[in-house]
């Protein structure tokens, strides 16, 4: 069968941009151009991380060129062709198949999971979850704050570096971070495991904690958690947390060499003033604070 491009490499020298005239025209007007055309133009979309297509492709050519020794009866374009169209789709496949959201400094979203369970993300936290088989793994990945609003159905387990939760069908509010794992259940029944195998069943209104290896346990009275509205509220936190939330809300850093970041804070903190916010917290502490520059803050125990 005769080879319908010029040689071997004919795709490669394509995605690399190095066709001459008569063949980049030659291929615009194929059947076969629209479909590679396609395909690439979904995985420019996707987010993925970058990869060398050249370095791709050439890999393809070797494995080709070792296989072509002891087959010879089929088309070398062909195995170039197949190759290349595989390992393309597959490439879309692979990134496709994860979902991400994400917030920045002072953002919240919602997301709407395939099965109707919401998840309000606070700020700079991350969500993952694979959209196969998802009726029967609803398993997400989360990094730093979000609310669940939990539809019935199979088990519902959220993945955290510092724990895990698992439910049927609950609200509940998650906040990890290294050396932190905090659940509050708002409605229902949570199970919440930390990295050590620290367990808890909490139901409507039981709160749970793992701080620096220390496990804690509170009742709340809130129906959902109030940094959803405005207000981030904080009971007996450990102060790093709570310098922590200041700075992905506000997209500023603390200089905290010269204070105590293990004191406990309980108290709350308004979105909309910054200055405020500084006063809510740290006067009654006894820390003053000091603008190093826009974006920096010098903190300093009195």
């Amino acid at each position: 069968m005769k080879n319908p491009y010029s040689d071997d490499t004919f795709l490669a020298r394509w995605l690399n941009g190095d066709l001459n005239a008569e063949e980049k025209i030659m291929f615009e007007k194929s059947e076969d151009y629209k479909k590679y055309v396609t395909i690439i133009d979904k995985i420019d979309t996707l987010g993925s991380p970058s990869y060398d297509k050249q370095k791709l492709f050439n890999a393809i050519q070797e494995d080709i060129q070792e296989k072509d020794t002891k087959i010879r009866f089929i088309p070398k374009w062909t195995y170039g062709i197949a190759a290349t169209l595989l390992a393309i789709i597959g490439l879309f496949f692979f990134f496709n198949n994860t979902t991400v959201h994400s917030t920045g400094y002072g953002e919240q979203i919602t997301v709407e999971l395939l099965d109707g369970s919401e998840v309000i993300l606070n700020s700079k936290s991350e969500l993952k979850f694979k959209k196969s088989d998802w009726k029967n793994n609803r398993t997400v990945s989360l990094t730093g704050e979000a609310f669940f609003r939990v539809k019935k159905g199979s088990d519902f387990i959220v993945v955290t570096e510092s724990g895990n939760i698992q439910v049927l069908g609950t609200e509940f509010n998650v906040n990890t971070q290294k050396d932190f794992f905090e659940v509050i259940c708002h409605e229902g029944k949570v199970k919440a495991t930390g990295t050590n195998n620290e367990e808890a069943i909490l139901t409507k209104g039981k709160a749970f904690r793992i701080a620096n290896g220390d496990i804690e346990n509170w009742d709340i009275e809130t129906t959902q958690p109030t940094w959803a509205s405005g207000e981030t509220t904080f009971s007996n936190t450990p102060l790093k947390q709570v310098i922590k939330s200041l700075e992905n809300q506000f997209a500023i850093t603390f200089s905290k060499e010269n204070i105590d970041q293990n004191q406990r804070f309980t108290g709350s903190y308004s979105h909309k003033d910054i200055q405020l916010a500084l006063k809510t917290i740290f006067v009654p502490m006894e820390i003053s604070y000091t603008f190093e520059n826009e974006k920096n803050i010098v903190l300093v125990k009195e």
